[in-house]
């Protein structure tokens, strides 16, 4: 798979891609634009987010895309950046990694990050050779909750008392999805 040449069409103007290192400043401005929106759920989002941690970011994302411990996409309407999905890690050995997503507090509700997830667990199983896919979210955090849901990931467990975030404890929630599971419904839907 060419992550130079990839562009993931999500229909009405709105793709992805991989991270590359010209998103340095919107990456950093839409951070900021919506820290407020981002702080409650991830522990990244500070209130003294910079351009260094943008750029480390980046930076970061595409030497590990690189090396295949990582694939981050930046999620775009039109020109303009909107969001990130990403696979944070792969276990090689086990074909299991686990998706992580955010966007523009403007574009929620609109099917994008759900679309995203769908073509990312599809590249998952299709393209990266993966046997499971997981995602995980604090509790409180029904609209991500939402996504595995809606996908037919299994609600597998609650790390209970988990992480804080912003100054309080959640529980964390974790959805799995097997490759068998996914061709199923595949072809349950065709």
């Amino acid at each position: 798979m060419d992550l130079n040449q990839l562009k993931i069409d999500l229909g009405d103007g709105v793709f992805m891609r991989p991270v590359r290192e010209q998103d340095k400043d919107a990456v950093f401005h839409l951070v900021r634009r919506n820290y407020d929106h981002l702080r409650t759920f991830m522990e990244w989002a500070k209130p003294d987010y910079s351009r260094s941690d943008a750029e480390e970011w980046v930076e970061r994302s595409v030497e590990l895309q690189r090396q295949g411990e990582v694939l981050n996409f930046c999620i775009f309407r039109d020109d303009r950046l909107v969001g990130t999905i990403g696979f944070a890690e792969f276990d090689h050995r086990a074909k299991v990694t686990e998706i992580g997503y955010w966007i523009d507090k403007d574009e929620q509700g609109k099917g994008i990050i759900g679309s995203a997830c769908k073509e990312a667990v599809h590249m998952a199983f299709r393209d990266l050779g993966m046997n499971r896919v997981q995602i995980r979210c604090a509790s409180a955090n029904t609209r991500s909750s939402a996504i595995p849901e809606k996908l037919g990931f299994v609600k597998e467990g609650v790390q209970r008392q988990h992480v804080i975030r912003d100054g309080k404890i959640y529980d964390f929630l974790i959805y799995g999805l097997l490759k068998t599971e996914w061709n199923d419904r595949e072809h349950n839907d065709a």
